[in-house]
């Protein structure tokens, strides 16, 4: 059932959302005069931080009635949300100053209903203090950091990464981690690790440099020595263990892909895997190899690579780890998603897509298109997600 638009604080969470740059940065300034240390944790310029601060709190006010008081239904994500937000480093009585800090914001940009506004987000700060001392209190680390061991360029555009940080690095293959460098101070990014996890915190990542990404570039050329920093699991993407599985990895998509393919390795019944490997280009297939020696011992997973060029541009910067030797599947050119949904309906499997937003739309729409059950499909489309959206509407009649 959609909210009721004049019940709630919803014109006030649509200045937010139309002004986020003036919230964010009135909101951080005042941080900075009344908490010093910020200054340290975060840069002084705010171009990549705090990017959906305002869209987050446009999203709690939304859903907040006008009376200013925080809907049960939104607790369990914002207790989350506290419990994340300890890796910035910041003992949980910081969120008093916060609170402040947001209620100098909503003043700042003059919003409708501005003294409900500032009561419904001062409760947000106070669940998620409670939420952050709870989780010190239980003993659960806030952060876990890593040293960078070695640096592989793979094509002239992707890079894997291998760390370690010497204790056990909790996740679940397939889910991805927020990670941030000592010299990108306040600055987090989501990557998945390539590999399950392990007793010495081993951790694999493979990292596509952007356009115009400086951000890309730096977290991708890293130097054996620095050190990485990582905060608490997310994702939902899992295998169910009852049916066979389909999994179409776009680009560097493959690496919660990979990360589960070993993670099965290890279980008693193993189930039937078809692991499409999709790039532009062949020389972007750039752990083939690897793949190919994890079939080879694998009787259980095929593995086949689809470009969309028969032939690499000169820019690709092919490497050997994206030539194999014959006898894995002969590489097919096209489009992923129309390839696999020319085998029929795959309504006995599990289905894994992940990668690039565009990529991962086109082949989970030619998956359905062809008859696979949508309920069976697990998506995951980089960049293109809106943690905190609008919410559904039911207007006055």
């Amino acid at each position: 059932m959609g909210i009721m638009e004049s019940a709630t604080l919803l014109d006030t969470g649509t200045v937010l959302r139309e002004r986020s740059g003036e919230f964010r940065d009135a909101v951080q300034q005042h941080l900075y005069q009344d908490v010093l240390e910020a200054r340290q944790v975060f840069p002084i310029s705010l171009r990549h931080t705090h990017v959906e601060l305002a869209a987050a709190c446009a999203w709690v006010l939304e859903r907040t009635p006008r009376t200013g008081a925080l809907p049960p239904e939104l607790i369990d994500r914002l207790r989350q949300l506290g419990r994340d937000h300890r890796r910035h480093g910041f003992p949980a009585d910081v969120y008093q100053a916060f609170a402040a800090a947001l209620r100098h914001g909503l003043h700042t940009l003059q919003v409708p209903a501005a003294d409900a506004a500032s009561r419904a987000l001062e409760s947000v700060c106070t669940v998620m203090a409670d939420a952050a001392r709870r989780a010190d209190l239980e003993g659960s680390a806030p952060a876990y950091s890593a040293e960078v061991l070695g640096v592989q360029r793979r094509t002239r555009h992707i890079s894997v990464v291998r760390l370690e940080a010497g204790v056990p690095v909790p996740y679940r293959a397939g889910q991805h981690l927020p990670v941030t460098t000592s010299y990108l101070p306040g600055v987090w990014r989501m990557f998945s690790p390539a590999l399950p996890p392990n007793d010495f915190g081993q951790l694999e990542f493979h990292i596509r440099i952007l356009d115009n990404s400086d951000i890309s570039q730096l977290l991708a050329t890293p130097k054996p020595g620095d050190y990485w920093l990582f905060g608490n699991p997310r994702g939902s993407l899992q295998v169910s263990g009852e049916r066979d599985v389909l999994m179409i990895a776009h680009g560097t998509g493959l690496a919660p892909l990979r990360a589960m393919l070993f993670d099965i390795l290890n279980w008693e019944h193993r189930p039937r895997v078809h692991l499409f490997v999709a790039a532009e280009y062949p020389g972007e297939l750039y752990d083939l190899m690897g793949l190919w020696n994890l079939a080879v011992v694998s009787s259980w997973l095929s593995v086949v690579p689809v470009v969309e060029h028969a032939e690499d541009a000169w820019w690709v910067g092919a490497t050997e780890d994206s030539r194999t030797p014959r006898g894995l599947h002969l590489q097919e050119t096209g489009r992923v998603g129309e390839l696999v949904a020319s085998y029929g309906a795959w309504a006995d499997r599990d289905v894994l897509v992940v990668g690039d937003a565009a990529g991962v739309n086109d082949t989970v729409a030619a998956l359905i298109a062809g008859g696979t059950p949508p309920e069976l499909i697990q998506a995951e489309a980089w960049e293109a997600v809106d943690e905190w959206p609008r919410p559904q509407l039911q207007h006055r009649q």
